[in-house]
């Protein structure tokens, strides 16, 4: 009888540590399965988080480009502006007559053509209050600018800006070509490309040349590129030029447009001009 109890109290404890070690191992690959659960759901809410992290940040950087680009093409034209205005006041000291004007630069939007089948022609988006008020807006003639190169003119029509791309019939203003800055005057299209004429034929132009905007009509700002000349002929006493333009009307967004105010002679200078004979 005591050999039984000792047999029977030693098969009791090896099944103990039988059972024990068969409900650690259980336990181990439950807590392994729990570990693959937990660390699954850890690196899918890692995967998303930077996902979306990843994709705001992309928005916000390229939108921060974006304002960075347009900061940069604003501060260009402004500082050719800078650049003009110092040119013609070095050659204006000592001399009499002095006028003066200033420019601003003003973003617009394009917000459609202005008829369909004509791509030349667009309404732009801007705000006209915020425009020189010292002559009626209906009136004046502005410079576009995209990229940095002349892409038309704008005038206020019935309230809205409007917008006659270049090869327009009704696009004109004052160009420069070549090294020799023959004037020319941009008047429409020809065969497809942008047409130049009224060029004196006295002074040699070539193709290859470079058109840049002269800045003698109130318009443009001077030396913004226009684009370049692909042929030249003599036209009645003149000369002709087809013009590849720089600006291209493919990709219509946002522009800027150049608003000159209207020259006007100082006080100075109305003095001196009234005491001449």
């Amino acid at each position: 009888m005591r050999y039984k109890i000792l047999i029977f109290g030693i098969i009791f404890f090896i099944g103990l540590l039988v059972v024990m070690e068969v409900n650690k191992s259980a336990q181990t690959k439950i807590l392994e399965i729990s570990d693959y659960i937990k660390i699954f759901f850890l690196d899918s809410r890692d995967s998303i988080a930077k996902f979306y992290e990843k994709y705001f940040n992309q928005a916000e950087a390229i939108e921060t480009l974006s304002a960075k680009v347009a900061d940069y093409d604003k501060l260009l034209l402004e500082r050719e502006t800078l650049k003009n205005d110092l040119h013609k006041l070095q050659n204006l000291i000592g001399r009499g007559g002095i006028t003066h004007s200033s420019s601003e630069i003003h973003q617009a939007r394009i917000i459609s053509f202005a008829s369909l089948g004509e791509r030349d022609r667009v309404w732009l988006d801007s705000d006209l209050s915020e425009y020189h008020q010292g002559t009626r807006l209906e009136d004046r003639i502005f410079g576009i600018v995209k990229d940095n190169v002349a892409f038309g003119i704008a005038v206020v029509e019935n309230g809205r800006l409007e917008g006659f791309l270049n090869g327009n019939k009704d696009c004109h203003y004052d160009v420069y070509i070549g090294k020799n800055k023959a004037m020319g005057i941009v008047s429409g299209s020809h065969k497809g490309r942008m047409l130049v004429e009224y060029i004196p034929n006295w002074i040699e132009v070539h193709e290859g040349d470079e058109v840049f905007t002269s800045g003698l009509d109130g318009i443009f700002l001077e030396n913004i590129p226009v684009g370049v000349v692909e042929s030249v002929r003599e036209n009645y006493g003149y000369l002709s030029v087809d013009v590849r333009p720089y600006a291209s009307a493919s990709e219509l967004s946002y522009v800027w447009i150049i608003d000159i105010a209207v020259p006007h002679f100082t006080d100075e200078s109305m003095r001196e001009t009234s005491n001449v004979p």
